[in-house]
């Protein structure tokens, strides 16, 4: 399946509130979330999605209110001395 980045914009949430927005998106079925980071002090989120596309991605985040300013497909990834293609 595809992966994704995607950047979001959090303004405004408390850390706890950070924290729930987090797990009810981890909770949800129709997109694998792999991997969520966020700042509260920056407000901003960065999710690693799989999903079958780009529209998907877009009305989940859709659905769950979340501001979305870029998605970015993955076509390489390089981490521990190792180049993945997808």
């Amino acid at each position: 399946m595809p992966l994704y980045f995607c950047a979001h914009t959090t303004a405004c949430l408390t850390k706890q509130a950070l924290g729930e927005l987090m797990r009810q998106l981890m909770a949800v079925p129709e997109v694998k979330i792999r991997r969520l980071v966020a700042s509260q002090l920056g407000g901003r989120m960065l999710t690693e999605v799989e999903a079958p596309g780009q529209p998907t991605i877009e009305k989940f985040f859709d659905a769950h209110r979340v501001n979305c300013e870029w998605i970015m497909r993955i076509d390489l990834d390089a981490h521990d001395g190792r180049v993945t293609e997808y």
